[in-house]
């Protein structure tokens, strides 16, 4: 189960392409968590009866921003979405908007122009997902022939990336120039959250993938190997974009993997 990979144009807006969908002939329900990972995204979805959270209903074709708390997607009966995972600074580049206007919440892309709502009737009726993809990529593409990129900013977000959030933050506000007051302003309209809480969203999205890996043999190792000072910071780190506790969430993997609910990353 791998993400589709684009190498073009749109590689330094775009991080992954992901296809999840589930052909359910019993019309169960259906739960789907998402933790903060550090990034945005455009995403299209079809539903037999629509995808909640809560009691709030998503539109099909949205643009989301930062994800700081947990989200739990529910849908009944056979589902496909089509994520596109943006960089943290794409929403600003690509769209013109501030970012943290969308932090924790979601755009209705019908709303953002004429074009984008041709978009999503295009996407409504493409009759392979192939082509959908390709109709977001062409979107995209439109977005980004008038993009206008911060390259101080898409570098700071790269090096924090690369870095699994263990440089300082203001190391790095240094080499800006800037007071730490406009750093961070700027950082927040751009990315969506302000640098610091930037860098603890990578570095948990770093220990928890460790954990989804499997590699390592005690929850210490994960908490030491991704900088932090000892289990208890690792254990408050996590809890505040999980909402559970590392071991918690081990155990919780464990009985998913025994039952998968049968979604397809492709």
């Amino acid at each position: 189960m791998k993400p589709i990979i684009r190498r073009s144009a749109l590689s330094k807006y775009i991080k992954n392409i992901w296809i999840l969908e589930n052909q359910d002939i019993d019309k169960t329900d259906h739960s789907l968590k998402f933790f903060a990972d550090g990034c945005s995204g455009l995403m299209f979805q079809q539903t037999e009866s629509g995808v909640f959270i809560g009691d709030k209903a998503l539109s099909s074709f949205l643009l989301y921003g930062q994800t700081v708390k947990p989200i739990e997607m529910k849908c009944s009966g056979s589902y496909k979405m089509i994520v596109f995972v943006l960089y943290p600074y794409a929403i600003h580049a690509l769209f013109g908007l501030n970012a943290s206007e969308l932090t924790d919440t979601c755009l209705d892309m019908r709303t953002y122009s004429a074009c984008s709502k041709e978009v999503e009737s295009e996407l409504a009726q493409a009759v392979s997902t192939e082509e959908q993809v390709r109709i977001m990529e062409t979107f995209l593409t439109k977005q980004a022939s008038s993009a206008n990129t911060d390259l101080q900013i898409q570098h700071m977000t790269t090096f924090i990336m690369s870095s699994n959030g263990t440089y300082t933050i203001k190391d790095l506000q240094e080499t800006t120039e800037m007071s730490e007051r406009t750093f961070e302003r700027k950082f927040s309209r751009q990315v969506g959250v302000p640098p610091k809480l930037f860098s603890k969203i990578i570095r948990f999205h770093s220990s928890i993938r460790q954990m989804d890996k499997g590699a390592y043999e005690k929850l210490s190792d994960v908490a030491y190997e991704n900088g932090y000072s000892d289990q208890s910071h690792f254990v408050r780190n996590f809890k505040e974009f999980t909402s559970i506790t590392p071991r918690a969430y081990k155990s919780k993997k464990i009985s998913e993997n025994k039952s998968s609910d049968g979604f397809i990353q492709v």
